[in-house]
C-alpha cells in the first residue's frame, strides 16, 4: 500500500485496529474524530451536570466544531495546539473579554482531558496554549454602582412595576432574577424584621432572607394591600394568592431582555453610560459600566462607606466569598479621606 501510496493515515489505524483485534480477542483500536469525541463525551457528563453547565458546554462544542469546519471530522488526534490557539485568537477578536474566553478554554480543555483520561489521545492540545490576558486598565474594566442621585432619577422615570422593581433591588442588593420573579409568598411582614426572602435562582447562591428597610416595608404593604387578610396585627395572603408574582409584568422574562428595558430606563433618566467592552462578532453582549447589577453594588458600597462590616454586608448580598464581594464594594473619596484623618500629625 506504501508503494502503491495509498497507505492513508486512516488505513494506517485500520492496519493497526485489525493488528491488535486479533490478538486482544477482538477488540480493535478505539477511534473517534472530534465531533464524534465530543459528542460521546457530552453524554457521558449529561447525568453530572445541571442544565446551565450543560448548555455552556453545548455552546463551546458548538463554537469549537464550527470553527474546525472540516477538521471537525478527521480523528481528534489530528488536532494540536495550533488549532486550539487559532481558536483562542478568533474568539478574542469577537469581542470576548479575557475572562469569558479563559473559562470557555477550560471547558474546551475539559473535554480533551477526558479523552487523554480515556486514552484516546496521548496529550491535551490545550496545555500548550496560553491563557488570554486582560490588557484593560483597572479603571476601564471596572462596573460601577449608581450615586443616589442617579437611583433617584430612575424612581422619578420608572412607572409602574419597573418603579418598585428598583426600589427592592436598592434596598435588598437582589439581583435582577431574583427581583422580577419575586412572589407573594416572598413577602414576610410579620416578622421582626419584616423579611424579603429570596430564591435560589441557577448558580447564584442559596436561598436567603434579607431585612426590609422601613421605607421598603411601606412600599410594598401599600402594593399588596388588596391582595392581603388581616387579622389584628397579623398580615396574611390567602393560600390561593401566594404564587402570584409581585411584578406580573416582568416575571418570567429573560434577563437579557429585562436588562435592554433597563438602559432604555437609564437613557430617559438622562444618565450616561459607559461601554466598557464592545460586543464583535459572535460576542454574546456589550458590556456597560452601568446598568440593574449596579443597584446591587450601589447597596453593597453605601452600606460599606457607613461602616457595616463586611460579614453583614456578605450576610446582605450573600456573596459567598470575600473576593468576590471586594469587587462589589466601592468606597467614597469623603470616607477614605476620613480613615486618613486618623493618622498623627507629625
Amino acid at each position: 500500500m506504501a508503494r502503491n501510496r495509498t497507505f492513508t493515515e486512516e488505513r494506517a489505524r485500520e492496519v493497526l485496529s485489525e493488528i491488535l483485534g486479533s490478538v486482544n480477542g477482538g477488540e480493535g483500536l478505539r477511534t473517534f474524530t472530534v465531533r464524534g469525541w465530543f459528542e460521546h463525551f457530552c453524554k457521558i457528563k449529561e447525568k453530572s451536570q445541571d442544565s446551565k453547565t450543560a448548555a455552556k458546554y453545548e455552546q463551546i462544542k458548538a463554537e469549537f466544531l464550527e470553527f474546525l469546519g472540516p477538521k471537525a471530522d478527521l480523528n481528534i488526534l489530528a488536532i494540536t495546539s495550533a488549532e486550539v490557539r487559532a481558536y483562542r485568537d478568533s474568539r478574542e477578536k469577537s469581542g470576548l473579554s479575557a475572562t469569558t474566553l479563559n473559562d470557555h478554554l477550560t471547558i474546551l480543555s475539559s473535554y480533551f482531558n477526558g479523552a487523554w483520561r480515556d486514552h484516546v489521545i496521548s496529550n491535551n492540545p490545550c496545555t500548550a496554549v496560553e491563557p488570554a490576558k486582560d490588557n484593560l486598565s483597572p479603571k476601564k474594566r471596572q462596573k460601577q454602582p449608581f450615586t443616589v442621585e442617579q437611583v433617584k432619577a430612575l424612581l422619578d422615570t420608572a412607572k409602574g412595576d419597573w418603579h418598585s422593581l428598583i426600589k427592592v433591588a436598592f434596598y435588598t442588593g437582589a439581583r435582577l432574577e431574583n427581583c422580577a420573579n419575586l412572589r407573594l409568598r416572598n413577602l414576610d411582614f410579620n416578622s421582626e424584621p419584616p423579611l424579603v426572602k429570596c430564591e435560589k435562582y441557577a448558580k447564584h447562591g442559596d436561598d436567603h432572607e434579607v431585612p426590609m428597610h422601613p421605607a421598603l416595608c411601606d412600599h410594598l404593604s401599600s402594593r399588596v394591600a388588596n391582595s392581603t387578610q388581616r387579622r389584628g396585627k397579623v398580615i396574611e395572603f390567602p393560600t390561593a394568592a401566594k404564587d402570584t408574582f409581585l411584578f406580573p409584568a416582568l416575571a418570567g422574562r429573560r434577563v437579557a431582555n429585562l436588562s435592554k428595558q433597563f438602559r432604555k430606563l437609564m437613557t430617559a433618566a438622562g444618565i450616561e453610560n459607559r461601554k466598557l467592552r464592545e460586543a464583535g462578532k459572535g460576542a454574546v453582549r456589550d458590556v456597560w459600566a452601568l446598568g440593574f447589577h449596579s443597584l446591587r453594588r450601589t447597596n453593597v458600597s453605601i452600606l460599606a462607606n457607613a461602616g457595616v462590616s463586611e460579614e453583614q454586608r456578605m450576610a446582605i448580598s450573600a456573596h459567598a466569598t470575600r473576593e468576590v464581594h471586594k469587587g462589589y464594594t466601592h468606597h467614597e473619596l469623603t470616607q477614605l479621606h476620613k480613615a486618613v484623618a486618623h493618622l498623627p500629625t507629625l
